[in-house]
Parts: C-alpha cells; sequence; structure tokens
C-alpha cells in the first residue's frame, strides 16, 4: 500500500492515545453517560412505565457485569485489539436494532445482550488504561470524556428527539461504538506487558486492600448511579419543565469535567485520600438534598455537587486499584464491580421508589455513600503512607 494511503498511528503514550483508548472504554457503556435521558426515552415515548425503564436499565447494567466478568479471563489470553473491533462492531448494530424492539420482554434480552458486549469491550479497555504509565491520568481522562458526553447529549436531547423521535438516544450510542472504531485505526499494537513485572505488588498480599477499595467502588457507584438514574423524574416531579430539567442536568453535568481534571493534573502527588473524602461528603449532601427539589436553586446545587465529585472519586478508586496490580488484571475487576454498582444503582432506586415519592430512595443513597468511605479509608491510608515512606526514603 503506499506511504500515503496509510494511517498515521500514534505513540503508545502520547497524550492522543490515552484520550482515544479513555474513548473507546466510554463507548461500550456509553448509556451509562445519559442514562437520565435513556430512562426518560423509555418511560415517554417509547412507551414503557417508570418501573420497567428502570428495570431495562438495570438489565442492560447486568450484561455490562457478566461481560466485564468474561473479560477477566480473557484479557491475558485475547489481544484486546482485534477483540474490542469486534465487541465494538456487534455493539453497534444492536444499539440500532433496539429502534424496532417494541415488547417489554423481548427488550429486556436484547439490551441484556447488548449489555455483555459493551461490558467485553468496557473490560479490556480498563485492562489497556490500567497498564498505561500514569493510570491516574489515564482514568481522570475517562471519567472527563464520560461526563463531557454525558451533558452533551442530555443538553440535545430534546432537540434529537425532535429530528429522529424517541429512539435517538440509541442513535447516539450507536454513534458513540462507531466512532470508536474509527479511532482503534490510528493506535498501534500497544505492547504492556512491561509494567506488569518489577513495580507490581503482590496481589495476593494485598488481598484484604483489595477487596476493601473493590467493595467501596461498588458502594459508591450504587449511590450515584441510584440518583442519576431518577434524577430526571425527580426534577419532572417537581413541576419543572422536560427542557428546563435537561437544561439542568447538563450545565451541572459540566462541573464533572474539572472533577475528572484532578487526578489529570494533579495525579496522586497531593495524595488520594482528602479528595476522595471531600468528594464523598459532598455526594452524600446531594443525596440530602435532592429532597428539596422543589426549590429549583437546591435541586442545581445538588446535582452540581454530585457531578463535580463523581468523577474525581472514581477515577482515584480506580486508580488505587491499578497501584495494587499493575497488571492490569484487577484493573479488569474493577470494571466488573463497577457494573455491578451502575446496574445496581437504578434497580435498587426503582425498588425503593413509593408513589413517586424519592425520600426513601434519596436517604439510603446518602447512607451508601457513608459505607463506601468506610470501606475505603484503610486501603487508601495504606497507601498514603507507603508513598510518604517512599519520598522521605
Amino acid at each position: 500500500m503506499p506511504k500515503h494511503f496509510m494511517l498515521r498511528k500514534i505513540p503508545a503514550h502520547h497524550p492522543f492515545a490515552y484520550f482515544f483508548l479513555a474513548f473507546i472504554t466510554m463507548a461500550g457503556l456509553s448509556y451509562i453517560n445519559f442514562l437520565p435521558g435513556v430512562v426518560n426515552a423509555l418511560a415517554g415515548g417509547i412507551g414503557f412505565s417508570d418501573v420497567e425503564a428502570g428495570q431495562i436499565v438495570a438489565v442492560n447494567g447486568y450484561g455490562g457485569l457478566i461481560g466485564s466478568g468474561l473479560a477477566v479471563f480473557l484479557v491475558r489470553r485475547i489481544h484486546w485489539q482485534p477483540a474490542i473491533y469486534t465487541f465494538l462492531l456487534m455493539l453497534a448494530v444492536i444499539d440500532i436494532g433496539t429502534v424496532w424492539v417494541k415488547d417489554y420482554n423481548t427488550m429486556l434480552g436484547w439490551r441484556f445482550f447488548a449489555g455483555i458486549l459493551g461490558g467485553l469491550s468496557v473490560g479490556f479497555g480498563f485492562s489497556v488504561l490500567a497498564r498505561l504509565n500514569n493510570p491516574d491520568r489515564a482514568f481522570g481522562i475517562l471519567l472527563f470524556i464520560q461526563f463531557t458526553i454525558g451533558s452533551l447529549v442530555i443538553y440535545l436531547l430534546p432537540a434529537l428527539e425532535a429530528q429522529l423521535g424517541a429512539h435517538a438516544v440509541f442513535y447516539a450510542m450507536a454513534s458513540f461504538v462507531s466512532l470508536s472504531l474509527v479511532m482503534m485505526l490510528f493506535l498501534p499494537s500497544l505492547s504492556l506487558d512491561n509494567n506488569s513485572t518489577g513495580q507490581a505488588m503482590s496481589l495476593s498480599g494485598s488481598s484484604g486492600k483489595a477487596l476493601l477499595l473493590l467493595f467501596a467502588i461498588i458502594s459508591y457507584l450504587i449511590g450515584a448511579s441510584a440518583i442519576w438514574a431518577y434524577v430526571g423524574l425527580i426534577g419532572l416531579d417537581a413541576d419543572m419543565t422536560s427542557e428546563n430539567v435537561s437544561t439542568y442536568i447538563a450545565l451541572t453535568g459540566l462541573l464533572g469535567l474539572p472533577g475528572a481534571m484532578l487526578p489529570v493534573l494533579g495525579g496522586a502527588r497531593f495524595g488520594r485520600l482528602y479528595w476522595i473524602m471531600t468528594g464523598i461528603a459532598l455526594s452524600a449532601l446531594a443525596a440530602l438534598l435532592l429532597n428539596f427539589s422543589q426549590h429549583s436553586p437546591v435541586y442545581i446545587t445538588a446535582m452540581a455537587l454530585l457531578f463535580f465529585s463523581w468523577p474525581a472519586v472514581q477515577s482515584y478508586l480506580l486508580a488505587a486499584t491499578a497501584e495494587i496490580d499493575s497488571s492490569g488484571r484487577l484493573s479488569t475487576i474493577a470494571a466488573v464491580v463497577s457494573s455491578v454498582g451502575l446496574a445496581t444503582g437504578p434497580l435498587l432506586a426503582s425498588g425503593l421508589l413509593d408513589n413517586g415519592n424519592f425520600s426513601v430512595m434519596l436517604y439510603s443513597c446518602a447512607i451508601i455513600f457513608l459505607l463506601s468511605f468506610l470501606l475505603l479509608l484503610k486501603p487508601v491510608q495504606a497507601q498514603e503512607k507507603a508513598r510518604t515512606q517512599v519520598l522521605s526514603s
């Protein structure tokens, strides 16, 4: 092939390589980034009930859990690039095909299969991100992209639905998957095995810390995704217009960008514990304030607090797991438990709804955030102490 027809590959540690890999990882389960729009579409123009909508996205999430679980066993046996190509190509077809699914039970199975494919892609993506030179930066960029995409889609969704119909959100999912397939063409083979020796801590020797961190990730994401799934309906229940709710969510979602940039710019240089502790406190406060959503400024403030803190907390926790096992396998497991949290949140929220009353769900989320902090305190403190000793020696 003539040279001028060949695609120029990005160097393995170029900033664009970080960005492309993070975007590709995001695309597998992209619906999570604009979950209120998905729930609103399913419970609105597509014709399902509020409870059915929550169950559909929960089943999609549990499919992601199974897919990510399978990835734990496959990442060391299959090269990541052909695997992700295959999963994303099939996922694009499934997302487009969702437009023709009308029956509730069929939709459950259809989106469950989509979740499996997306989870496989995300699991492989997490493994690659964890083995890059700077995992704090890698996961920070991932969360930065997630919140950027989430804000843009939620802001544009009313206009997209006016042009494309109630299924516009599924066209958006397919578009992100297709763009990821294009980005894959510019990435080199990325031989990442060198990071798995020498610098990696013994996973078996750190199993207790690893388990605590994984349970902390599950707990935090259960609380965050429970609120995220129903934050749109909370606003509508407070007699706000659909356009205003979409605008509020989109604009406050932009605060996730500086939250995601904290680990990108600062990494772990100033310690992770302070940022995680502050982020969880803000998240719990957001859950409490949403009980007073009849006052628009309170509703907006609550979302701003949650959307600022969420990406910082999640990216720092993921980087902490990568530090325990830099071979990438524990980070793939973290993708599994992330899927558990993200799938369980909407399901828990749907079970705690009381005839349109969201208070029980919101107070429960505040307690879950506190549990997450108690779980992560010991392992993150141990990492901070070990890092301090290394720097002082």
